[in-house]
């Protein structure tokens, strides 16, 4: 219905509180608004939960995205993150969008459980980080989320 113009910052609920973070590098604790997204890389497949065969081909895939920069590296652990492979990034790097990725796996030869993880890295060197960052909120959620399958 309307536009409204001001010479300051907006100070909302949603700009001041929600859609902050608490930024702890100075001397006391400060909200600052979120201005940028931040480096992730998802595994869209399989699902959590899902069955999987056993000692068969299984393509993980999932979608990393970082902002400004650009997706450099997704890296995906089959074991829990005690160790990590690079997967293939696909299509062209464009800026501002979403990059496609793939990693090709052999799942084990016997039934078990396995947590699997995908991790970016972007342009600018920042590393998706693996634990989540309790000073930023709801809104910045970019720590690795693990995916577990069921292989049978």
């Amino acid at each position: 219905e309307k536009i409204i113009v001001t010479d300051r910052p907006f100070n909302g609920y949603y700009q001041t509180i929600d859609y902050a973070y608490w930024d702890r590098s100075g001397e006391r604790p400060e909200l600052v608004p979120i201005t940028e997204m931040q480096v992730k890389a998802e595994i869209s497949r399989p699902k959590d939960g899902e069955i999987v065969a056993a000692a068969s081909p299984l393509r993980i895939h999932g979608a990393a995205w970082s902002g400004e920069a650009e997706i450099a590296n997704v890296a995906v652990s089959t074991d829990g993150g005690a160790t990590w492979n690079e997967a293939a990034l696909l299509g062209k790097s464009i800026g501002n969008a979403w990059r496609l990725w793939e990693y090709q796996w052999k799942t084990p030869a016997s039934a078990c459980r396995q947590i699997l993880m995908a991790r970016a890295t972007d342009s600018r060197g920042r590393v998706q980080p693996v634990n989540r960052d309790l000073d930023r909120g709801t809104y910045i959620i970019n720590h690795v989320l693990p995916v577990t399958v069921e292989i049978r």
